[in-house]
């Protein structure tokens, strides 16, 4: 038997449960206990390595960041290191960070292999998440793209008109920058009224089109469980 969730709704909950039990989590040794079993969960379920350094590489600047800020400017107990005051509270409070946004990556990992969007967004309807929100998350990731190739079309032709971006500071530039933001943002305004009226025109009225999904399995309730109880076993341990 797998341990890999397959039906989409008890995945995104399941996922969504361990995520908060694990940000909540406040002691470091166990979010390490958290994040070597994420780790384990994630190599029995055969998620691809690449997958996984793509979101931590995402993620390397946040915690490098957290590591510099907190050991700097936080209060506390201090020490020396190669000639550099840090703070004592403020690594343990970056490292206390940096381990939970870890295994939020790995769950998030988890949660989106082998699933499709078309998936996803039909799970968000079988849990009964308003379809407002659900309309809103697919047309931003629709034409996210859209806006992208737009973007760089404009740019393409201020720069055939003599445009040039070389220097790091210039008014001038800014000046344009922003104009070009205005006009890409009217140019949205206009094509997203265009689509909507072609969609009302198709009968749409804002509900997401539902269909079958596959039906809820004893083996995914036992995977679910194999999932949760050690997140609440462990978060049971980092309450006491």
């Amino acid at each position: 038997m797998t341990a890999m969730l397959s039906h989409p709704p008890v995945r995104i909950v399941t996922a969504l449960l361990m995520i908060m039990l694990s940000v909540s989590m406040k002691h470091t040794e166990t979010l390490f206990i958290m994040l070597l079993f994420t780790l384990l969960l994630v190599l029995y379920c055969k998620v691809p390595f690449r997958q996984l350094r793509r979101r931590l590489r995402l993620a390397l600047p946040f915690i490098v960041f957290s590591f510099v800020f907190f050991s700097l400017y936080e209060q506390g107990d201090v020490m020396r290191l190669a000639g550099v005051t840090l703070s004592v509270d403020g690594l343990h409070k970056a490292l206390t960070y940096s381990l939970r946004l870890v295994v939020t990556l790995h769950v998030l990992t988890l949660l989106f292999h082998r699933l499709s969007s078309s998936e996803f967004f039909q799970a968000l309807v079988k849990l009964k998440v308003p379809g407002i929100f659900v309309e809103l998350i697919l047309f931003t990731l629709r034409f996210m793209d859209v806006i992208r190739t737009e973007a760089l079309h404009m740019l393409q032709a201020l720069k055939s008109r003599g445009f040039r971006t070389g220097r790091f500071f210039s008014l001038s530039q800014y000046a344009v920058l922003s104009k070009l933001l205005g006009s890409l943002l009217l140019r949205s305004l206009q094509r997203s009224e265009r689509i909507y009226m072609g969609m009302m025109s198709r009968s749409y009225r804002g509900i997401p089109p539902q269909r079958h999904t596959a039906p809820l399995l004893r083996s995914d309730v036992a995977i679910a469980f194999l999932w949760l109880v050690p997140v609440v076993a462990a978060f049971i341990y980092d309450i006491r």
